[in-house]
């Protein structure tokens, strides 16, 4: 999802910027019993998902209506509102200008809300480009979480110079004067209000079809009432087409009736850190503690067929570095003791007892690993499982994809998005470094 922090009055500090920002909890650890929870009002009751509300105010949570297959569709939907900051008309790139002064990270958050303004609230004749929502897109993006000022709270600083930009269009726009309902301080409450909306429910999509590769600002209605889990326990997963305008949301595993939808709010290789560095990540970009499954059990058991890591699925670098090393032992054990000797009846053991044939393995085979040439091939393989180059797993495209983005990281292109990083490596037929070389190109290409 898009990171933001909220408006402030005096510094720039961040706000919770999720919709259902406290992750994923397990039911038995304060989350509404599905029992209690049947008996809530439900927020929206759309075709394959139920959503429901806590009950101690932490907001919504998806249901599966029925049970999914793998990778089943489980809704699109289109945007009820899309910004591509590349293409900002010359008033909205002024606005972003000024909006940046006070707050680099917010600035977004309100050149998006100015299209949720009604039309009695924007300059006749309306600007280049500034298109308000209907009435039925903005009583959707009402229902989604967020806070609105009191008629006594002073707006934020954001908010204010938003509602200049506006009162000033009009007047130098040669319309007829505006006075919004309210004023400039009822105008600027209002923008607060879809504000803190969009902060913690928008999305950052990129269209891939575009040339170059362009990213937008966007906000969705059901998605938003998905909670987030961590390190690949999300049992769903999100991708935008730019040509036909629409968000598709898969399973990422087989579901039954009642279990959780989530996704995962941040990309790899941020998701897929350390629970302790996971966290801090999430809440220095999105300011909430993570309580989902992953981040909540240091260790999560996983029957087949259930999410996981690399590694908890099989065939991660640490099972397939096993793998090889019993195969080495094998081999060395089976050259140094021949044919005749070797007597076979060890299997391999499995890799996660760390066990190999050569340990307990038949007499000629032990005699003949105390030879000089088993000795030799034996701390050869004993140096592989201790983490030698030697051992290493092919690299698949998922660590290509996490060695770009952690390049893109180190070099501040923050503009490439984990869409957009994949789509040039793809280009690329996986070469890391020709990928690097042409995100660089396109973010320069972007910038000017």
């Amino acid at each position: 999802l898009r990171a933001g922090k909220a408006p402030v009055q005096s510094r720039p500090t961040p706000c919770a910027t999720m919709g259902n920002c406290f992750g994923t909890r397990e039911r038995e650890e304060g989350s509404v019993p599905l029992a209690a929870a049947s008996r809530l009002e439900d927020v929206r009751t759309l075709l394959e998902t139920r959503v429901l509300q806590y009950n101690d105010g932490r907001g919504s949570y998806t249901l599966a209506g029925r049970s999914f297959a793998k990778e089943e569709l489980i809704f699109q939907e289109p945007a009820l509102l899309l910004v591509y900051p590349s293409r900002d008309p010359p008033w909205r790139a002024a606005l972003r200008a000024d909006l940046k002064c006070v707050s680099a990270d917010c600035a977004w958050q309100y050149c998006m809300a100015v299209h949720c303004l009604r039309p009695a609230q924007l300059p006749v004749p309306l600007p280049e480009g500034l298109k308000p929502l209907s009435e039925e897109a903005r009583r959707t993006l009402l229902e989604l979480c967020g806070e609105s000022p009191t008629a006594d709270e002073a707006p934020s600083e954001l908010a204010v110079v938003t509602a200049r930009h506006l009162i000033e269009l009009a007047a130098g726009g040669g319309g007829r004067p505006f006075t919004p309902r309210g004023g400039a301080d009822g105008l600027a409450r209002a923008l607060d209000s879809f504000a803190s909306r969009l902060s913690r429910n928008a999305f950052e999509v990129t269209d891939l079809k575009a040339r170059p590769p362009t990213s937008a600002d966007a906000i969705f209605h059901r998605i938003s009432f998905f909670n987030h889990c961590c390190a690949g326990g999300n049992t769903a997963t999100w991708t935008w087409n730019g040509g036909d305008g629409l968000l598709s949301v898969k399973t990422t595993g087989t579901l039954a009736l009642d279990d959780e939808l989530t996704i995962s709010y941040i990309g790899r290789p941020w998701s897929h850190l350390s629970r302790q560095a996971r966290r801090r990540y999430l809440k220095q970009n999105y300011n909430f503690d993570c309580l989902c499954k992953s981040c909540s059990q240091r260790s999560v058991a996983r029957g087949p067929g259930e999410h996981g890591s690399a590694e908890a699925r099989g065939g991660g670098p640490t099972e397939v570095g096993s793998q090889l090393v019993n195969l080495l032992r094998r081999y060395v054990h089976e050259e140094a003791a021949g044919e005749g000797n070797y007597s076979g009846t060890t299997s391999d053991a499995s890799p996660q007892s760390g066990a190999t044939a050569a340990d307990g393995g038949a007499d000629g085979g032990a005699a003949a690993a105390t030879s000089a040439a088993g000795s030799r091939a034996e701390a050869k393989a004993t140096s592989l499982s201790s983490g030698s180059p030697h051992a290493k797993a092919p690299l698949t495209e998922e660590g290509r994809l996490e060695r770009v983005l952690q390049r893109c990281a180190g070099e501040g292109l923050l503009q490439v998005s984990t869409e957009l990083a994949l789509h040039a490596l793809r280009e690329e037929e996986g070469h890391v470094g020709k990928t690097m070389i042409k995100l660089r190109r396109q973010c320069r290409s972007a910038a000017s």
